[in-house]
């Protein structure tokens, strides 16, 4: 099961709704590390088209090189939440007819971004580019190491397409139909994920 809100001592903060249309990214309440709770990650840093590691921000691709991945986090065995509205820029409107956040349009989409909540990574560039995790992460702005995801740390296994990576988790290609998952802490067995069918 994911967690779709914040978790603080003093008990839940607001929706992800009200949270994902913030200026910037909120701390989850274990930014010191892992806690007993269910640890549920920031929400996506609303960018200003600014470029992240020479990745730009403009209007959606059309055509060109379009591929997705699937990400996957676990913390001490729990499924975290990899939020709608990574790397898209204001205004952001989501699709009045789901009711999880779903971003149906912005102002901007950097080359690497997340419409929803399902841990689906676009990849959409005019022309073929290599993408890595780290670059997500990095437009995402949460850190990512072998001793940290986000605000959890912890020792980081990483896992493709069913395999041990044992680089570091920023070199991590993003490749068509990868499935990626991060374990930080206990070890999670790989979990598969079906792609729709028009992905």
């Amino acid at each position: 099961m994911r967690h779709r809100l914040l978790r603080s001592r003093a008990g839940l903060l607001p929706a992800v709704l009200v949270l994902a249309l913030s200026g910037s990214a909120i701390p989850a309440a274990a930014d010191a590390g892992i806690t007993d709770d269910p640890l549920v990650l920031v929400t996506a840093t609303v960018r200003d088209g600014t470029p992240v590691d020479e990745i730009p921000a403009g209007p959606m691709v059309s055509g060109g090189f379009h591929i997705h991945a699937h990400l996957s986090i676990f913390i001490n065995g729990v499924l975290a939440w990899l939020p709608a509205g990574v790397g898209v820029t204001r205004p952001v409107v989501l699709d009045p007819m789901r009711p999880d956040p779903v971003v149906a349009a912005a102002a901007g989409y950097y080359w690497l971004h997340t419409h929803d909540e399902s841990g689906v990574i676009h990849a959409e560039a005019p022309e073929p580019h290599a993408f890595t995790l780290g670059q997500f992460f990095d437009i995402w702005g949460q850190p990512l190491s072998r001793h940290r995801v986000g605000p959890a740390q912890g020792e980081v296994s990483v896992l493709v397409d069913g395999q041990p990576f044992q680089s570091d988790p920023r070199s991590v290609p993003i490749t068509s139909h990868a499935v990626i998952q991060l374990n930080v802490g206990r070890e999670v067995a790989f979990q598969p994920y079906r792609f729709p069918s028009n992905f």
